[in-house]
């Protein structure tokens, strides 16, 4: 096998989201150092869908992020990274490989099912990672968390980033950044625009009523009723436990990071709110996780699950209206 070939200079910082992690890394390469918190502000990364369908598993799906974070970065911010699509598998690959030997490193959209280093347990589609270097049959990626880059087979990331999921489907996406890096100040310059976004997306969404606050309204009239409505329930409960609480997103449904990315760019008061949400998020995985873990339903559990919900959506409605222009 010949020698992997990776890009020199690149650092893996581990971080708590995908997409802001890569972001982040993929600027800091570049000479634009910014936090974490930052990249997901800019993307207008806080955000919220909920999808019942008997045609996905699991049959309730909640996600807590928008669903283009890297395109709304690239949109709200200028920056002059290069967003590209690839239906054809191989051609893709030869597109992001072309940028690894050019020295640069790309960021690369998948469902992590099909990554080696996640064994298959559940599509999550628009799972962002970098890919920093390859050999003969694998990449190396940085992801998130993980303190190494990841090793994976072509074969399984060719999967992943052509995965057809109803939420989010896959085109070989890839983000590079062939020339000059912005500044960290022409970035920030972004934030208000990107709030105002978020706040839109939330109270206007464009994709009524799988979107924003419409979205979480359905969640909390059906939550509590998942057992009847669902033979699934369990798993139901305990994927959306994972996804608020645990799948990358810094705790809180992503509120707890939006919270730290507001008091970075001024916004104090309203940075508390959206901690006090990331809170009732968290209240809510609770009683999912411990509805999961029961055989049979508890209808105690459940009027629990279902007060939560309510509580959630009191704490947004309240941010996000804060929040608005």
């Amino acid at each position: 096998m010949a020698a992997a070939t990776k890009v020199t200079g690149f650092v893996h910082r581990p971080g708590h989201h995908c997409g802001s992690t890569a972001l982040r890394n993929l600027l800091a390469f570049h000479g634009a150092d910014v936090s974490e918190e930052l990249a997901f502000g800019l993307g207008a990364g806080a955000c919220f869908y909920y999808l019942a369908s008997p045609d996905i598993s699991p049959t309730r799906f909640t996600n807590g992020r928008t669903a283009r974070l890297e395109e709304s970065f690239l949109e709200l911010t200028g920056a002059p990274l290069r967003l590209r699509t690839e239906a054809d598998p191989g051609a893709a690959w030869e597109r992001a490989r072309d940028v690894i030997d050019a020295g640069r490193p790309v960021l690369l959209l998948t469902d992590l099912y099909h990554l080696d280093h996640y064994g298959s347990s559940a599509h999550f589609p628009g799972h962002a990672v970098v890919l920093a270097g390859y050999d003969d049959g694998h990449a190396y990626v940085a992801d998130t968390s993980f303190e190494e880059l990841q090793r994976t087979s072509l074969e399984g990331l060719a999967r992943a980033r052509h995965e057809q999921h109803p939420f989010y489907p896959l085109a070989g996406h890839m983000v590079d950044l062939p020339g000059g890096a912005p500044t960290v100040a022409e970035l920030r310059a972004a934030a208000p625009a990107a709030i105002a976004r978020a706040a839109r997306l939330m109270l206007e969404p464009d994709i009524d009523p799988l979107e924003g606050l419409p979205a979480l309204r359905r969640l909390a009239a059906e939550v509590g009723g998942w057992p009847e409505a669902t033979d699934d329930w369990r798993w139901s409960a305990r994927f959306n436990y994972q996804v608020i609480e645990r799948r990358g997103t810094g705790g809180g449904n992503f509120r707890a990071l939006y919270s730290r990315f507001l008091a970075e760019v001024g916004h104090e008061d309203e940075a508390g709110l959206a901690a006090a949400a990331a809170k009732a998020w968290t209240a809510l995985a609770g009683d999912l996780f411990t509805a999961s873990e029961t055989d049979e339903p508890d209808p105690g559990g459940w009027n629990r699950i279902a007060a939560s919900a309510a509580s959630v959506l009191v704490a947004e409605e309240r941010l996000w209206s804060a929040l608005s222009p």
